[in-house]
């Protein structure tokens, strides 16, 4: 959108008599409300002014400055409130710089403090006051929506038949021929195919890649390959898609998800809603076409629009008929009168669309050479009209004159396509022609051509963005009220055109100033009546404008009254409410059945409401990205409170900040960050204990401490040689049972408390001789923790040394961990059982003291304390 541009003014260092440091300054500007923060699009500033202190006449003068001491926009509205203050608009627009703003106030008092102000200040500012906000233009807009003017609202019926939905195959096809190729390109997940079209249906539709082939890069984890499954964001062309989330997983042995950015060609659905095709039936409806001009407020930005209608013919309050979100309205559409949906022209869907909506011309500078050839195409850009240039020649792309579009003077607009140019130096321009734009004489296709084309508006030069442009806009303002059409002006190249949509500018946090809706009216208010409408505008908060619009004595002829199928059968919907979109929906239809709360689109949709279904349920929505089916219950107030279950995907997802199932002895119960579970055989307290009867564990288990009871560790043993490292220590050679790592298949490299080692060797020394088993580690030293309470059984079942059949332990010398030694070494006291079986041995040439010598086939118990291990007991006696 274009940006009004604020001038310094400088008032932040213009001197005063008098500053004001009050908090609202209630003795000179009487500030009522005052904006805490300032946010996306237009904030209020209101001012009383005291009368009593103020000069007669005073000047008032405003300046707001960011955090970087530069001007914000701002505007004094011809507004009054009903307290008699004076409204201003502060505007906040995306590149306003987020942070501490000042709004500075300045102006002319005759007193201060029952003082007269000395007579050199009394034809000068001699006041002012500073006051400190935050600015942070990502947030959405609060502010109270005022009018200067209300919008200009005008209200028609249309009654119409009402149309059924014919599709080709079915509502929701899948779609699978050939197979797709992943690729992330510039952070974009796209999607290739071979042997197969896309089509533009499948926008909104759920891809799902059940095995990608060699997905890389491959993760440094071990991990099992999910599916792919990601929501189609836009088809590019009939063989290049772009995905909405890239493929990504996540493993508990990695903070960050693991990225595949590229897959080989795997086999693939996609399931998505298809276009139906109307047919007419012998019920009649009756709509109100509501057309809302000038709507752009002076504060605040307007979310939602509800119409209400009143029967002029019956005593009774308003009625409710629509509650809807405001969003971009299309200006070019085909026919505003159908009761079909909106269809852009601007959607080239086939070379009937171009034939009929669009017109080409070539000029060699002010001569016509004739028409150019638009052709429809799919294969390089979507759904795309293409139109190649004419050597030395210009070539005008103009929308039909039964196509003009209505534009209002002041009011924003923007441009929104796709583009593809082929050629180096390809270049493109937009123009829009006609009595709502003033034509720039200046302009050199203007004074080059033979016809007027009136204003240009942007343009595309591959040589600055590129061959190929996705959803470029352009924005702009009408000089007029009046009608025009959309141009486009081939200057070199050849070029794709595709989704083109000129909208109401709906920026965040600034309302277009033009819509439309059609609202239906109930078929209670019939045959010949008349109807007044009101049209209340509310804040993204749910706040009203307390300005509202009155439409009266609209005459109405109104629908029929109709049922239809055999035994008198109600089709269809039927509805339990007092007004239109409230109360419930309950549906039925040859493949669906579904109770709903009206207004609830779906649980994707992501507004509150309760849809009980079997079948294909709310065609188009989708919950949890796919579409209705199976059999389902959804109760939805907010993402982090709802319940949900689906046959469909075969779920039961509850969401809520308490729980409890179960009665008094046996339940499940979480609140507060707790869960406790209750059972005869198992369970958990809130402080995480557990009990059980008896606990299996496969794979690797970790715990501080394992009482040995009822406790089953499975595991095996062929790579406990795997355990065994060396170290120096004294110029000797030692060895040391790490019990430290993790599990990887039936390989035993991790051990725990109550951990069970059969020894079938030992390293040996420098004249192959085994050494001594010194210490166990079960954490690293480098951790500098010990994990207390551990125990482990040792079985000597090897020939240590050769020809002994034992294997000797090195003990040491006192309490406490040897310095240099690994961490937790087998120690002793002179207390300790074994003490007495302690003595010297040589072992490649080096003397050991303080060793153990065990028998082949003995079974050690040791435990762990807080400096060392030590020896419990012992199968067969020392030798």
């Amino acid at each position: 959108m274009r940006k009004k541009q604020p001038v310094y003014k400088g008032l932040d260092t213009t001197p005063v008599l008098y500053t004001d440091t009050s908090e609202l300054s209630p003795e000179f500007f009487v500030i009522t409300e005052f904006p805490k923060r300032l946010t996306a699009g237009k904030n209020i500033l209101k001012l009383k002014g005291n009368t009593a202190n103020l000069k007669l006449d005073a000047q008032l003068d405003i300046e707001i400055l960011d955090s970087n001491n530069q001007p914000i926009y701002h505007e004094a509205t011809t507004y009054i409130a009903e307290d008699r203050s004076r409204v201003f608009s502060i505007y906040i627009y995306p590149n306003t710089p987020p942070g501490e703003a000042r709004i500075i106030l300045i102006t002319e008092v005759s007193q201060i403090n029952g003082q007269s102000v000395p007579d050199q200040w009394k034809t000068a500012y001699n006041v002012k006051w500073i006051g400190k906000t935050l600015v942070n233009p990502t947030l959405v807009n609060t502010t109270e929506i005022i009018f200067e003017t209300l919008p200009t609202v005008s209200v028609e019926e249309q009654v119409g038949v009402q149309l059924n939905r014919i599709y080709t195959t079915v509502q929701r096809p899948t779609y699978n021929s050939g197979k797709v190729l992943y690729e992330n390109r510039n952070n974009q997940p796209l999607l290739l195919i071979s042997g197969g079209v896309f089509t533009r249906d499948m926008v909104g539709g759920t891809l799902t890649v059940p095995s990608p082939v060699n997905p890389t890069p491959t993760p440094y984890y071990n991990y099992t390959l999910p599916p792919y499954t990601s929501t189609i964001k836009k088809v590019l062309s009939d063989t290049a898609l772009l995905l909405q989330t890239p493929y990504l997983i996540a493993s508990s042995q990695s903070l960050i998800p693991h990225e595949f950015t590229k897959f080989n060609e795997s086999t693939y659905s996609i399931e998505y809603t298809a276009t139906p095709v109307y047919s007419p039936t012998q019920n009649s409806e009756s709509f109100a076409l509501v057309k809302i001009d000038n709507l752009e407020p002076a504060t605040g930005d307007i979310s939602r629009m509800k119409v209400f209608i009143n029967n002029v013919g019956t005593v009774g309050t308003w009625e409710q008929v629509s509650d809807i979100e405001l969003d971009e309205t299309e200006i070019f559409v085909t026919n505003t009168a159908s009761l079909t949906p909106d269809k852009s022209i601007g959607f080239i869907d086939s070379q009937g669309t171009i034939d009929t909506y669009y017109a080409s011309s070539i000029y060699n500078g002010n001569q016509y050479l004739g028409s150019n050839t638009l052709t429809y195409n799919t294969s390089n850009l979507n759904n795309s009209m293409y139109v190649s240039s004419v050597n030395s020649s210009v070539t005008v792309i103009e929308m039909t004159p039964t196509q003009l579009g209505v534009f209002l003077k002041d009011a924003k607009y923007k441009v929104t396509l796709d583009a593809l140019g082929v050629g180096a130096d390809s270049k493109l321009s937009i123009y829009i022609s006609g009595s709502a734009f003033n034509t720039n004489t200046t302009d050199y296709y203007n004074r080059l051509l033979p016809i007027s084309i009136g204003k240009k508006i942007g343009e595309f030069d591959v040589n600055n963005i590129g061959n190929r442009i996705d959803d470029y806009a352009v924005s702009f303002k009408a000089d007029n009220d009046g009608t025009a059409v959309i141009l486009f002006v081939i200057e070199s190249g050849n070029w794709y055109l595709s989704d083109i949509r000129t909208t109401s500018d709906n920026d965040a946090g600034y309302t277009p100033n033009h819509t439309r809706i059609r609202t239906l009216i109930p078929t209670s208010h019939k045959s010949d009546v008349q109807l007044n409408f009101k049209v209340e505008y509310y804040n993204v908060d749910g706040v009203k404008c307390k300005q509202v619009n009155y439409i009266n004595n609209i005459p109405i002829i109104g629908g029929n009254r109709y049922i239809d199928g055999e035994y008198s059968m109600l089709t269809g919907s039927l509805y339990v409410a007092d007004s239109l979109n409230s109360g419930i929906g309950i549906s039925g239809y040859s493949n669906t059945g579904f109770i709903r709360s009206l207004g609830y689109s779906g649980f994707d949709a992501g507004f509150p409401g309760f849809l009980l279904y079997s079948g294909s349920a709310l065609g188009g929505a989708l919950s949890k990205g796919i579409a209705y089916s199976g059999v389902g219950l959804e109760l939805y107030a907010s993402p982090s409170n709802y319940f949900r279950y689906s046959t469909r995907d075969s779920e039961l997802d509850i969401r809520t900040d308490k729980i409890y199932i179960g009665n008094a002895s046996t339940f499940i119960s979480a609140s507060n960050g707790n869960l406790q579970i209750s059972s005869s055989n198992f369970s958990i307290n809130v402080n995480g204990d557990v009990t059980a009867s008896n606990a299996h564990y496969r794979g690797a288990a970790k715990a501080d401490f394992f009482q040995w009871k009822n406790t089953t560790y499975q595991y095996q043993t062929s790579a406990v040689a795997s355990l065994i490292s060396t170290y120096t220590y004294s110029s000797k050679q030692y060895a040391c049972l790490n019990l430290t790592g993790s599990h990887v298949g039936e390989s035993i490299v991790v051990a725990t408390p109550a951990m069970f080692i059969r020894l079938n060797n030992l390293p040996t020394g420098s004249s192959g001789e085994s050494i001594p088993l010194a210490a166990i580690t079960i954490h690293a030293s480098a951790t500098g923790y010990r994990n207390y309470g551990g125990m482990v059984i040792l079985e000597a079942v090897g020939d240590f040394p050769a020809g002994t059949g034992n294997i000797l332990i090195q003990i040491g010398t006192s309490e406490g961990q040897e310095t240099g030694m690994p961490d937790a070494n087998i120690g002793y006291d002179s207390d300790d059982w074994y003490y007495a079986k302690l003595k010297t041995v040589t072992r490649n040439g080096d003397s050991y003291s303080n060793v153990l010598e065990v028998p082949s086939g003995a079974r050690l118990l040791l435990t762990q304390g807080q400096e060392d291990w030590r020896i419990m007991s012992s199968t067969k006696t020392l030798l």
